[in-house]
């Protein structure tokens, strides 16, 4: 027989179930859509003007960086750009949840690219660039890169990239779920045969799922950093891998 006197307290245990799983509903739904809600950043560009050492006679040089799919606001992406624009290169960054807040098509992704790097071109008035980019970004950056235009071929230093993925998506999606289904590409085979420019490539060693071992063998530079996607949140060793990774492959730069 059902004791009377619980009763009561089952009610409000079955609220407050009740409100916690629309609570979590809510959360999940806002980020999944927080690109389109512009609540990672509501303009697709962002500049980080350079400081530092002038660069007077030396390289006319500007950077492209695409951030990860948590924009500029979180992650190692805005960190890295800002050690760039440190060095006295000027930086482009291409806010990707919001450029990718819906879902683009391939002819589209490329285009991102390009025009990102013709902005910069236009409006730094840089001789070359360095192609950057951080996890999500990295994975539009892989795809498109290996058929840019010979004109934009051409003005490419080098392309480095951290974290990329093998699988890429063209919408930007923090939750994740929409890298669930079949990519849109799998850039590996068109990055490898790259030999127009000097590729790196930064990964964590504890990934399962990285585009970077996949380049050992074609002269990329390829640097396993300890952890996994997220690099131990090491944020000064990941900036300082990527600088002495620039330096090396391409010493004109003088970052």
């Amino acid at each position: 027989m059902t004791n009377p006197s619980s009763r009561p307290l089952a009610r409000p245990l079955h609220r407050c179930l009740l409100l916690c799983l629309l609570v979590l509903a809510a959360l999940a739904i806002a980020v999944t859509n927080a690109p389109a809600l512009h609540l990672l950043g509501s303009e697709p560009v962002k500049m980080f003007p350079a400081s530092g050492p002038a660069r007077a006679g030396r390289l006319r040089l500007a950077a492209v960086f695409l951030s990860g799919d948590m924009g500029f606001k979180f992650g190692m992406g805005a960190h890295i750009a800002q050690a760039v624009a440190d060095r006295g290169i000027p930086v482009v960054g291409i806010n990707s949840p919001f450029v990718f807040a819906h879902h683009r098509s391939r002819t589209e992704a490329d285009a991102v690219v390009a025009g990102a790097i013709r902005l910069a071109l236009a409006r730094t008035g840089a001789d070359r660039i360095l192609l950057m980019a951080q996890s999500y970004g990295a994975d539009i950056v892989a795809t498109a890169a290996p058929d840019l235009p010979p004109d934009l071929r051409a003005r490419i230093l080098a392309i480095d990239l951290t974290v990329p993925a093998q699988d890429v998506y063209f919408r930007a999606d923090p939750s994740t779920l929409a890298y669930l289904g079949a990519p849109d590409a799998r850039p590996l085979q068109a990055l490898r045969a790259v030999h127009w420019a000097p590729v790196i490539c930064v990964y964590g060693r504890e990934e399962t799922d990285s585009l970077c071992p996949g380049l050992t063998g074609t002269g990329a530079r390829v640097i396993g950093l300890p952890g996994n996607h997220h690099l131990n949140h090491d944020r000064a060793g990941v900036i300082a891998a990527t600088l002495g990774a620039l330096r090396a492959a391409v010493p004109e730069a003088e970052v």
